[in-house]
């Protein structure tokens, strides 16, 4: 029965989305969804749309003191409940799948001094990609701008890196929400449709706008969550963020008039990760933030009862108490839970 279990199990991932962060979504979501409820500790549910009963999470596990990410771990070291109602794991494997990558490059005045940094680290990151692999790459100041589309050709993606320091808007602002609701909707182009979804931004997460005239937090979330990416972000490190940390520590930066934008957020509503580097570690951080990408474990179960109930269903994974004696008690990297919906719900 289980060997008839895999040899099914392609079949049945064909018509699904990998999210990122954490649980699958259904080939064709593009119809705007509620707004998210919040749960306990203020992270937005996931919207999914199921037509199997197989739901399949990303997981990441990091050792809490030195932040590295743990291998090795089998498919009994995890513990998955779903609504605190234990769930048996049905498909289990690390790097699996392949990758659809959005490179969001940030060409803001603050970045711009490194910007020859970020496109050798750029460069550098493209060489832990997969043959199989496909990366698209968009860049944001004032306007967002598609640099290259969705490709396998790492060629064309090197050519239109070494020409992206004479992009025209360069210098001219730092929509930080809108580009990620850009390269939300162009994951959507993405052509394999069980791949691994990421938006990994690049930037140094200094961006501030008028209350009230750009887009919402909650509005950016459920769009990232509709293409069923994971973001993750190099957060680059220059004078100006030093210096906003500083003005930061002293005061509320936030005013009636202003908001700060952060790519924070979206990294921790979808499982994502964020690493900081300074100048010179560019290149080395940014491959090591893709490396981590293929250090995911996926967990796979069919939910007890019925899981396309319109409600918000809660997730939790941990690892057995013999795996935490093992490997000290590492932190999990994982979505918060999920809201299960019906193709037709909304139509």
């Amino acid at each position: 029965m289980k060997k008839l279990f895999h040899q099914a199990l392609p079949a049945l991932l064909s018509g699904m989305l990998f999210s990122m962060g954490m649980v699958v979504t259904v080939v064709g979501q593009s119809r705007p969804t509620p707004a998210l409820p919040v749960n306990e500790a203020g992270r937005g549910a996931e919207t999914i749309r199921l037509n199997t009963s197989l739901v399949v999470i990303d997981t990441q596990v990091v050792d809490r003191k030195s932040g590295e990410v743990i291998n090795g771990l089998q498919a009994g070291d995890f513990m998955l409940d779903d609504d605190s109602v234990r769930q048996e794991i049905s498909h289990f494997s690390q790097d699996k799948l392949k990758l659809s990558v959005v490179l969001l490059i940030d060409l803001s005045g603050s970045v711009s001094p490194v910007l020859r940094q970020i496109r050798e680290g750029a460069l550098e990151a493209l060489n832990r990609l997969k043959e199989d692999d496909e990366v698209a790459v968009m860049a944001f100041s004032s306007t967002t701008q598609l640099v290259q589309d969705f490709t396998r050709d790492r060629r064309l993606v090197v050519d239109r890196l070494e020409q992206i320091e004479k992009t025209p808007v360069i210098g001219q602002g730092t929509s930080l929400y809108q580009s990620l609701v850009e390269a939300a909707w162009h994951m959507n182009r993405a052509s394999n449709p069980t791949s691994r979804r990421v938006i990994v931004s690049i930037t140094d997460n200094v961006a501030w706008e008028y209350n009230f005239s750009g887009i919402s937090e909650q509005e950016v979330a459920r769009r990232i969550i509709d293409s069923g990416s994971m973001v993750c972000s190099l957060i680059v490190e220059g004078a100006l963020s030093k210096t906003e940390k500083i003005f930061l520590r002293n005061r509320e930066g936030e005013t009636l008039y202003r908001r700060r934008m952060s790519v924070e957020p979206f990294v921790r509503q979808s499982g994502g990760e964020m690493i900081n580097s300074d100048k010179n570690s560019i290149a080395g951080r940014l491959a090591t933030l893709i490396d981590h990408l293929r250090t995911r474990y996926s967990l796979g179960y069919s939910p007890k009862g019925e899981v396309i109930d319109g409600r918000y269903h809660r997730i939790e994974v941990r690892l057995t108490d013999e795996a935490r004696r093992r490997f000290g008690d590492p932190a999990i990297r994982t979505r918060q839970g999920y809201i299960a919906r019906g193709e037709s719900a909304d139509r």
